[in-house]
């Protein structure tokens, strides 16, 4: 018969399997940090394919060193968000190594440029993150078949170099555009002018490269976090963004805040794939924190 102590040390070990092997829906949820209370149809937030990181997830559970390097637009080259995924890794994957580079004003096919994949084969990653959209988004409506052409060719070309890399797509969070809403003219004779009246709406092109980025990891067998959608899809992410006051002034770049929030939740949605908590295939609304405090929106503050 079991003694007192042998019995909770018995529970304490089932306690640690459970956490480290799944703990299915419950544990996932847990795991998620809470999207500010104003965010309206929010998605689980998990990879899709993320099964196709299992070479990744073997080195860790051999206790091997993994390499992680994110590359993409002006998200990534501002700072925040790369090092909030990179701190977030770390706390579950100690042995782990984590890079970034991002470009101003980048889109996907100026890093299948060589100077660019020569910069990703030096860190020799395990693991890739390609996180560009935006800009794509800015321009005429996507044609999907370049768009997927030009993934190919960036992902064939570091796969050439970096022989068993894992790649993982992030589609763009959002963002607006200004639409005329009008026009006024001053002065007269050769001094008139016309001025136009703007406001700012939602990029709606935002959900075409995000669903263009998706299809591609389909097609491919590659990873995907679909953060457009996971935040609101074509019907609120990009207003959720905004009215949580997490969306710098130019409605295309993020407050610091709003950069640490998608950061925490692509390591805890990397986190999820590993662990095989995340509920596959789920369509419902993202979990809130329990307590009051969690339940709270995040404070906006000062960007860079």
């Amino acid at each position: 018969m079991y003694g007192k102590k042998q019995h909770i040390i018995l529970l304490v070990l089932c306690a640690l399997f459970f956490v480290s092997f799944g703990g299915g829906e419950a544990n996932a949820q847990s795991l998620t940090t809470p999207f500010p209370s104003t965010f309206r149809n929010t998605r689980t937030n998990e990879l899709t394919n993320g099964a196709t990181l299992a070479p990744v997830f073997k080195k860790i559970h051999q206790h091997k060193t993994i390499k992680v390097m994110q590359i993409g637009d002006s998200h990534v080259r501002g700072n925040i968000l790369p090092r909030t995924i990179g701190s977030t890794l770390e706390k579950y994957f100690p042995r782990m190594e984590f890079t970034y580079y991002g470009m101003n004003g980048a889109w996907a096919r100026r890093f299948y440029e060589q100077d660019m994949i020569n910069r990703v084969a030096a860190e020799r990653p395990d693991l890739l993150i390609i996180s560009f959209g935006t800009n794509e988004a800015h321009g005429n409506t996507i044609d999907e078949r370049v768009h997927a052409e030009t993934m190919k060719t960036l992902t064939d070309r570091i796969s050439e170099k970096c022989p068993g890399v894992c790649f993982l797509f992030t589609t763009p969070p959002g963002s607006f555009i200004s639409q005329r809403t009008g026009s006024y003219t001053t002065g007269t004779g050769r001094r008139r002018r016309t001025h136009y009246t703007t406001t700012k709406v939602p990029n709606q092109n935002t959900a075409n490269v995000a669903r263009s980025i998706v299809n591609f990891c389909n097609s491919h067998h590659m990873a995907a976090w679909d953060i457009f959608t996971i935040a609101g899809g074509t019907t609120s992410a990009c207003t959720n963004w905004r009215n949580a006051g997490l969306m710098n002034t130019d409605c295309i770049h993020y407050l610091a805040s709003g950069y640490t929030l998608q950061g925490k939740l692509l390591g805890e949605a990397i986190y999820k794939a590993y662990t095989g908590t995340a509920t596959s295939g789920s369509q419902t609304r993202m979990m809130h924190g329990s307590t009051p405090k969690e339940q709270k929106p995040y404070k906006t503050v000062k960007g860079f």
